[in-house]
Order: structure tokens, then sequence, then C-alpha cells
């Protein structure tokens, strides 16, 4: 037998124990808000002393997955998009060509989203497209207001696509995106394109969308993504295809 395989079969610590049984009520039996079993019988059914399962949870407290108030049993706390939320901003923050880095992840993400919100979209998530193409016609002189029209587009097509997950992550993102979106309408403007345009690559996926396209649905987001890319660059001044990052 490897030292490997013996490393591997050793029995998890008492504290591990807990952890993983906590772990297991947090991301598959338990939704958020919902109280833990009691101190006492955590510890009687995992034959642990109750300090050991006080010492984890205060574990799974510091991670944003438990929720402790005094007097009161712990509760599964609701889903949290602020550590994602924060890497991507401080990411961004401290190096703008980290846009760049952030667009290709939107790539790998949304392409998959609209084809998805094609085949899953609903009344509800629909007139929360529709909507947000609106106000982004309304808003093309005021650049918050644009933005945040833009902002709902996406998340309501993400919302579209039924993923729960999915959509997570890109409301995860909305900090840094808001950074993107206004830089890349800066891109817009220096390359001469009317953010007219950009509305219509809304209207395109949302047609697409709605008319149960998938594989259009997708090429209207890669389009779209392909014209973000070019006015990033443009923002930031660089050479179209341009790879250099500062580490």
């Amino acid at each position: 037998m490897s030292a490997g395989q013996s490393r591997r079969e050793q029995p998890l610590s008492a504290h591990q124990r807990v952890v993983t049984e906590l772990e297991r009520l947090v991301f598959g039996e338990l939704e958020p808000g919902s109280p833990l079993p009691s101190e006492a019988e955590l510890a009687e059914g995992l034959s642990v002393s109750r300090l050991t399962v006080r010492e984890a949870v205060k574990s799974l407290q510091a991670r944003g997955l438990i929720q402790v108030r005094h007097g009161r049993r712990p509760v599964i706390a609701p889903l949290s998009a602020t550590g994602i939320e924060d890497f991507f901003a401080t990411s961004v923050r401290r190096d703008p060509r980290r846009l760049l880095d952030l667009l290709e992840v939107r790539r790998a993400l949304e392409v998959h989203i609209a084809g998805l919100a094609a085949r899953n979209v609903n009344r509800s998530t629909a007139t929360a497209m529709q909507d947000a193409l609106a106000a982004m016609q309304r808003s093309v002189d005021d650049p918050e207001a644009f933005n945040a029209a833009d902002v709902r587009f996406h998340e309501a097509l993400a919302a579209a696509s039924g993923n729960q997950i999915l959509t997570f992550l890109i409301e995860a993102m909305q900090q840094p995106l808001r950074t993107s979106r206004l830089q890349s309408r800066r891109g817009h403007i220096a390359r001469g394109r009317p953010l007219t345009d950009v509305i219509d690559e809304h209207a395109r996926i949302y047609d697409r969308v709605m008319a149960g396209d998938a594989a259009g649905a997708e090429a209207a987001m890669r389009e779209h993504l392909a014209q973000t890319e070019r006015s990033l660059y443009a923002a930031l001044d660089l050479p179209l295809g341009a790879t250099e990052r500062t580490p």
C-alpha cells in the first residue's frame, strides 16, 4: 500500500466528521433559513463532544454558510455571492485589463445561458428581458441607467436558463460587470458605434430566445460579446488581440 493510499484511508477527525455532516445539511438537505439540529442532537448522533460541534459550527459560520444568533439555533445562511463578487471586483480594480479575463468568463457562461434560455424561457423571464430592453432604449443618454438596464437584461436571461447556479454566477459578477459595461460604452464611442447597435445586439438575443432557437441565441450572444471585446480593447487603448496581463 502506498503512502498516498494510507493517507486517504485515515479516518476523519471528530472535527472533520462534524464539518462534513454540517456541509451535507447545508448543501444537500436543508434550505436557507432552516435551523440546524440542536448541538446536543449533533453531538449524540456523531458521537462527539458538544465542544467539537460548537467549533465545527464556528468554522462554517466563518465561511458564511451558517448564521448564528445568540440564544437561538444556528440556521442555514442564504446563498451569498459576496466572496466571488469581491474577488472579481478586486482583480479588476488592481488591473483594468482583467476585464478581458472577465469577458472570457462571460463567454464561457453566457453563450451557454443563451442556448438554455431559448429552451426554458417562461412568461415572467421574457417580460423581464423585454422590460430591460425598453429601459435601455429610454436611457441611451444616461450611462448609469443604461448600464443598470443592461445588467437587468443579462440577469433576466440567466434566470430564463432555468439553471440557478448559472443565475447565481451572473449575479455574483454584477459589480465588476458594471465596470466592464461602463468601459465598453467608452469603447463603443471611441469606435464610433452608436449605442443603438448595442441595443440591437440584445434585441437579436431576445428574438432568438423567444423563437426557441438555441443555436441562434448562442450565435447572437457570441457576436454581442465579440463586439464588447473590441470595445474593451478600444477603451483600454490596447491593440485588438493583445493578451499580455500584469501578474
